[in-house]
């Protein structure tokens, strides 16, 4: 029996964890795991800084083992207001584990930390809740504090900057494109103007890829181009609104991301101030809608659903270091062009947020002995596609896991990592439980 993490993080808004005690087989009978309790500068109790359940008595917790289960829990109840700068934490020992008949011992991390001030977060395993198959989900991760933040895909359409500039992203986890108009009024666009322009933007055709958002992240090639200043320079877009969440269930290995077309809009983008002028409307309408869309400090974008208006996406800047998602790829034909193309199982890094990684051959190190030593700052990379796809292999017949490579990783508040990832489908061969594995370099 072991705790599932060397260590924990209370986040600022978090009022209570749940520590996972995790066995190596199902117990084949009932018993208890005693743990010691250390605190450092936190006090026990309902009317102090924090209380666990099952209670403490005298610094000691005894935690039920329920036959044929293969964990346990620990609720750890945070009241504890912490100041910044403060450092409050506490320690988890399992002192013995005892079942009726059979022996059990703790082995692996037979101890965890529980930070409950702002501190990186040592490492850990976490499966993000990518949702399966048809993979829902766009998962944020957050390794300095060992949490993660996901929401479903098609929350949002635009992405609007918050930076110095002015660029919009399009949703490619839905399978967005964009491509300018030779008009500079919405109201004037039909669709006689644009239905010869509409079999161009698909995958698997040649060019298509100049329609897309470049999948390094670098703002300056986006589909949309940057909003200039001068209305007169800013055309009209005809955008394909992409594919809704798939809902087939596929075959074991496969996947279903893409379902009903979302159909076609047009769109205007123009400057107000610091402000976006944001119009929109059916390809044949003889109008439209407009909305002013103003920049977020805090986050790399402001994102718009035509569906819900504003609404909440990534988490603030500094506050994620990974995103799983399906995403769109530059991929050659076979006759040479390159093409659009669709990926799954996908991990950006957040290059806005000054996120940087590189990648590292088993043949040079192994995952177990690289330490910080062997971090090579000029190997840093801030191109989003760094991780990307190359952590596995999805092409029938050999699906696998690439295991001969694994990540080093620098986030925004300077904390190195390396990681791993340990799994790319559940027990039953399905898709989209991708896990990994990763630990505090320094």
């Amino acid at each position: 029996m072991a705790f599932e993490n060397p260590s924990e993080q209370f986040s600022g808004e978090e009022s209570f964890k749940n520590i996972r005690l995790v066995f190596s087989q199902a117990a084949p009978e009932s018993g208890v795991i005693t743990l010691k309790i250390t605190s450092e500068n936190l006090f026990y109790g309902a009317e102090a800084d924090f209380t666990t359940e099952p209670e403490a008595v005298n610094g000691i917790i005894q935690i039920p083992v329920v036959k044929g289960s293969a964990e346990s829990f620990l609720k750890l109840n945070k009241f504890a207001e912490i100041l910044p700068g403060e450092e409050k934490g506490l320690q988890l020992e399992i002192e013995s584990v005892a079942l009726q008949k059979f022996h059990a011992f703790a082995q692996g991390n037979t101890e965890t930390i529980i930070s409950f001030s702002e501190t990186a977060a040592l490492g850990g395993a976490m499966n993000p809740e990518v949702g399966g198959p048809n993979q829902p989900n766009q998962v944020y991760v957050n390794l300095n504090t060992k949490s993660e933040t996901k929401i479903r895909r098609d929350t949002w359409d635009f992405g609007f900057y918050s930076g110095d500039d002015f660029h919009v992203k399009l949703n490619s986890s839905l399978y967005m494109f964009a491509r300018p108009l030779s008009f500079y009024d919405i109201d004037d666009v039909r669709e006689a103007d644009v239905v010869a322009l509409k079999p161009w933007m698909n995958f698997l055709l040649a060019g298509s890829e100049k329609f897309m958002d470049h999948p390094s992240g670098d703002l300056n090639k986006l589909a949309i181009k940057p909003i200039a200043e001068s209305d007169d320079e800013n055309p009209v877009y005809l955008v394909k609104m992409g594919n809704e969440i798939g809902t087939d269930i596929p075959a074991p290995g496969s996947v279903a991301v893409a379902g009903k077309d979302r159909g076609w809009k047009k769109i205007r983008i123009l400057r107000r101030g610091n402000d976006y002028l944001f119009q929109y409307a059916d390809v044949n309408s003889n109008s439209h809608h407009e909305v002013l869309i103003s920049k977020e400090d805090t986050f790399n974008f402001t994102f718009f659903s035509i569906s819900n208006g504003k609404v909440s996406v990534e988490p603030a800047r500094q506050n994620w270091t990974l995103n799983f998602t399906v995403t769109m790829e530059i991929e050659p034909l076979p006759e040479g062009p390159d093409t659009a193309y669709g990926f799954s199982d996908y991990v950006k890094i957040n290059s806005l947020g000054n996120v940087k990684a590189y990648r590292v051959s088993t043949s040079d190190y192994t995952y177990t002995d690289f330490t910080e030593n062997q971090i090579e700052e000029s190997k840093f990379s801030a191109d989003e596609r760094i991780i990307g796809s190359s952590w596995r292999k999805a092409t029938p017949p050999e699906r696998e896991l690439i295991t001969d490579i694994f990540y080093v990783i620098k986030d925004a508040q300077n904390h190195y990592y390396k990681l791993r990832f340990t799994a790319l489908e559940n027990e039953n061969g399905l898709r989209g439980y991708p896990a990994f594995e990763y630990k505090l370099l320094k």
